[in-house]
């Protein structure tokens, strides 16, 4: 048995802290309560997780490792986008300051 503070188990339980607390009040989260002067902290306890068997971690591995994959995939993918963005960046940073650089005509003063 486990015991977890409230936000710990609304993480391993994926549920919101307003739902956690229906089921407390419900009863069907069991729940341990610690005094702490005038008030009590409440920790919520949960099973142990069962051991998983050799075939199941297999499967969770070989899960795991293909999303790995997929996700190194696509930040390679994204890290060539970003090499293109600062390539582009960097060619019309060297526009500008050649249009900045260049003399303005003389007939434009006189336009005004």
């Amino acid at each position: 048995m486990r015991l977890l503070t409230k936000t710990e188990a609304c993480r391993e339980l994926r549920l919101s802290l307003s739902t956690l607390n229906r089921r407390i009040a419900a009863g069907e989260v069991p729940v341990k309560k610690e005094p702490r002067g005038r008030r009590h902290r409440v920790y919520v306890m949960l099973d142990d997780d069962p051991p998983m068997d050799g075939e199941a971690a297999d499967s969770e591995l070989a899960v795991a490792q293909e999303r790995i994959s997929g996700l190194e995939e696509q930040v390679e993918l994204l890290e060539g986008q970003l090499d293109q963005e600062r390539r582009l960046n960097a060619e019309l940073m060297d526009e500008l300051k050649t249009a900045q650089e260049r003399p303005v005509p003389w007939w434009r003063f006189w336009q005004s």
